[in-house]
């Protein structure tokens, strides 16, 4: 997605309000999760172009092996990593390093029988690390022993990083044994070691608690265990155990009341309440799906967070003991997609019960998996199915509307988003979305009109800052305001590159290329392979004399253009230098 002047897919200059890192629709509602997950790229691997796709190696011979492990793991293909590793430890079985590194690869993809047997060799040899107890406990939670859960759990509690999802693990094998008082003080014990200054023991323990007292039969003291959890910080597989806690007890008004409070649009409300509605009758989950959930729950909030990989082994490890975790499938298959490994994102997605609260999510992530590779077809297909199951819901048509835009097609797009507000949705992003639209039709008076609106609702969402702003700029009229908008966006947005360069452009296009040239150097650090605004920086540094500078720019932005049309452009300026009539818009 891009900004303002963005060059599209079809060649032609198209006006956007988002012009910002690659963020997908579905991952936005997300971003505390992510956040916790780790937003940064794994060990660097895409931090240049030209180490995209890792080289073939050799793997005749140990060396080879050890060093295409080595090369898979950089790029984070953890699965060819884990087979290369145990590749080379079949020449070296008793190297104690490739046993570490072939028992995390193992962890890390997910093969919890073979990690669990790595992990005994290790013990074995009287080496211990961190993890190492974890594929064993998780086999031993599968066969019900939990003699063995309760050995392991106190070993995993040994690694300061796993305290919390021990607690739980041991609090749930203490009620298998038969020992469900013991359990709950196992699991608030656990609780009070992970206490926050400010929000005190995190909820889901006391959550946890509640879950244990309705498993062993005292319901009065799970839903008074529960009460108050409503208003504390909640994860979102929090969330849904409280709601189907509350659900069980016929407490359904205050299940669906949490869900309204906590769940964002992309969720099927009615199919929701209808899941809810039916809880009742159904019985409670079994011990090992609430071990499940409780990894879930400790990965989301504690320090596995830290740790991509961990992150992803721990969602394995609740998939192994409930494959029918539907959130912890939807997580593991945000963080395939959040790495570009669409191939595995997708057959994850695809696993999730479309019938279950995670349905609609991890349909509308099918659908942006399209729109980000340009299958606006399909997109648009996805999502018309889903608007004739719900033809009421005007979140729906705003999703449409949103995707013909991004096509180009302007016309549909303005007529989904009539239809939104004409089914009851209102939002920031739908008006503000709507007055792009309307701008690239030529309807002028309403775009604004439109995009002040947006601004009423939220006067510090930063895309319709910049966009109104930089609009006013180019045409030359309301400048201290439009000065002020986009000022305000960068305040809001500092990491933006594009935003910066908004604020940089709009200084040179009103004459101040002094000023200009040091918010687009700062621009360009911040988004450095952007070929719009490495191509504003050359523009100035020509204006300012520098013009060697400006055409080693241009050479630079010409490696990243995204079509002829672009590409014609910087070609001219390295020829000819800049010229007035060479203003982008």
């Amino acid at each position: 997605m891009y900004c303002r002047f963005a060059v599209s897919p079809k060649g032609k200059s198209t006006r956007d309000t988002a012009r910002m890192p690659k963020m997908h629709n579905a991952l936005r509602q997300w971003r505390p999760v992510m956040a916790i997950i780790g937003a940064a790229m794994v060990l660097g691997a895409c931090q240049s172009q030209s180490i995209s796709q890792p080289a073939k190696l050799k793997t005749e011979t140990p060396a080879g092996n050890f060093l295409a492990a080595r090369q898979a793991l950089y790029f984070n293909d953890v699965e060819q990593s884990a087979d290369f590793f145990l590749q080379t430890l079949k020449n070296d079985s008793s190297n104690i390093n490739l046993l570490r590194q072939s028992f995390i690869t193992q962890y890390y993809y997910g093969d919890i029988e073979r990690a669990a047997a790595l992990g005994r060799q290790l013990e074995s040899l009287n080496e211990t690390m961190p993890l190492s107890h974890e594929p064993a406990v998780a086999l031993a939670i599968r066969d019900n022993d939990w003699g063995a859960v309760l050995v392991l759990a106190d070993k995993i509690a040994e690694s300061s990083s796993s305290i919390g999802m021990a607690g739980i693990i041991k609090g749930w094998a203490l009620v298998g044994n038969g020992q469900g008082g013991a359990g709950i003080s196992a699991v608030l014990e656990a609780g009070r070691t992970q206490k926050d200054l400010e929000y005190g023991m995190p909820a889901h323990f006391r959550l946890h608690a509640a879950l244990m007292a309705e498993a062993i039969g005292n319901n009065n003291e799970a839903i008074q265990r529960a009460g108050g959890l409503a208003t504390e910080p909640l994860s979102i597989q929090s969330t849904f155990q409280l709601a189907e806690l509350l659900a069980r007890d016929d407490q359904i008004d205050a299940a669906m009341s949490i869900l309204d409070d906590r769940l964002s649009r992309r969720y099927n409300m009615p199919q929701i309440n209808n899941i809810i509605t039916n809880l009742p009758a159904t019985p409670p989950p079994t011990l090992v799906q609430n071990i499940a959930a409780g990894i879930v729950d400790t990965a989301l909030a504690g320090n596995a967070g830290e740790e991509r990989r961990l992150f992803a082994a721990r969602l394995r490890f609740a998939l192994f003991l409930d494959p029918q975790n539907d959130l912890a499938q939807f997580l593991l298959a945000q963080q395939f997609w959040d790495l570009d490994k669409t191939t595995e994102a997708l057959r994850h997605f695809s696993k999730i019960d479309p019938s279950g609260m995670m349905g609609r999510p991890a349909t509308l992530a099918l659908m942006d998996i399209a729109s980000d590779q340009e299958d606006f077809g399909k997109a648009i297909k996805i999502v018309s199915a889903l608007i004739k199951a719900s033809p009421d819901d005007g979140y729906l048509y705003k999703i449409l509307g949103d995707t013909y835009r991004r096509d180009g097609n302007y016309a549909k797009s303005r007529a989904a988003y009539y239809q939104s507000i004409d089914n009851g949705y209102r939002s920031s992003g739908l008006l503000r979305n709507l007055g792009i639209t309307l701008e690239r039709l030529g309807v002028d008076e309403e775009a604004e009109q439109q995009l002040r609106a947006s601004l009423e609702i939220n006067p510090d969402d930063p895309f319709t800052l910049n966009y109104l702003g930089y609009w006013w700029a180019e045409e030359g009229r309301n400048l201290d305001e439009a000065i002020a908008f986009i000022e305000r966006a960068v305040e809001l947005r500092p990491e933006s590159g594009f935003f910066v360069d908004s604020l940089g452009w709009v200084h040179f296009r009103l004459g101040d290329a002094e000023k200009a040239v040091r918010y687009l150097e700062a621009a360009t650090a911040l988004e450095p392979s952007d070929p719009e605004i490495i191509g504003h920086l050359g523009d100035v540094y020509w204006t300012l004399g520098r013009e060697q500078e400006a055409r080693f720019k241009w050479r630079l932005a010409l490696s990243f253009a995204r079509s002829a049309e672009e590409a014609k452009k910087l070609k001219d300026k390295i020829a000819n230098g800049y010229r007035a009539a060479d203003i982008d818009g």
